[in-house]
């Protein structure tokens, strides 16, 4: 009897070893009008791949819905989704548990800006920050990023809904919205909108890091992603996904960091637990590799 209980216990050990980890995450990649989103979803396959050795199978779940980053969090604490992917900062390390292995290299820090066309030869003339406090920015309420623009003393106008933020744009000249070099183009080209157009004179850059993001008690989940990460970043399929993914090869010749001018930010609300010239440094190793400063 003693032998069936022993038998019967290391069964279910070895049944609940087998089980995969079940990742749900949101994809609102054709939603959201941009491919580049689809690199975050792809990096989280590698993270969960790299990890299989350690932490066993996986199944990873899209939703394709499109919600805001302060949706995201509360779906996170709800478990209804397992991971987003967002700018890190102090705020979103108290809500939710950061998995501290940057995403994209700093890009996120690196902001180019759509534009009304009425406006381009506004930017021709803009030289530094108090200039470009002239016009506003547009940008989501709740987004890391809002911050850190009006920190730099920027104007920003946070009360059009993040669906019509491009809509607004085409409507109001004297509005920039300031997106990552990995994501306005792709953004701007799935748009049937010609008064929008990316300015071809600025660069705004920051120390800035994307983390992936789960439930403050899922620290399994954390875990596996980092080392998973950490794998990826060590036996290269980390830059080879982050430089091989073909929206972000074309970001970045297509932004010919070589002819802007760079106007430089601060970013208060970078964690400490965050290396802000190791920031700086990838983000250097990327415009060098493309051309830039």
């Amino acid at each position: 009897m003693r032998g069936l209980t022993l038998l019967l216990c290391l069964l279910s050990v070895l049944a609940t070893a087998a089980e995969p980890t079940r990742v749900t995450y949101v994809d609102a990649t054709s939603l959201k009008h941009n491919p580049n989103n689809s690199y975050f979803g792809l990096l989280l396959q590698l993270a969960l791949e790299k990890s299989s050795d350690k932490y066993g199978p996986f199944e990873l779940k899209a939703i394709d819905i499109e919600i805001s980053q302060k949706r995201h969090l509360r779906e996170l604490e709800k478990g209804t989704i397992d991971v987003f992917w967002t700018m890190t900062s102090y705020g979103r390390e108290v809500e939710a548990r950061p998995v501290r292995v940057p995403l994209t290299k700093g890009m996120y820090g690196i902001r180019l800006l759509a534009i009304n066309k009425a406006d381009s030869e506004l930017y021709a003339n803009i030289t530094d920050l108090k200039q470009l406090a002239s016009l506003t920015a547009i940008q989501g309420r709740d987004w890391p990023d809002t911050q850190v623009l009006r920190l730099n003393r920027l104007e920003v106008n946070t009360d059009v809904a993040e669906v019509d933020l491009y809509p607004f744009l085409a409507r109001h000249p004297g509005s920039y919205f300031p997106r990552g070099v990995t994501e306005i183009f792709a953004e701007t080209d799935n748009r049937d909108m010609p008064t929008v157009a990316v300015d071809r004179q600025l660069v705004l850059v920051y120390p800035a890091a994307m983390h992936f993001f789960v439930a403050r008690d899922n620290e399994l989940l954390a875990n596996r992603l980092e080392y998973g990460l950490k794998r990826a970043q060590a036996d290269g399929s980390f830059d080879q996904l982050f430089y091989g993914f073909p929206q972000h090869r074309s970001a970045f010749e297509r932004a010919d960091f070589a002819k802007r001018r760079f106007l430089y930010l601060q970013n208060p609300l970078l964690p400490r637990t965050s290396n802000a010239d190791e920031i700086r440094a990838m983000q250097l190793e990327v415009m060098r590799r493309f051309g830039g400063k």
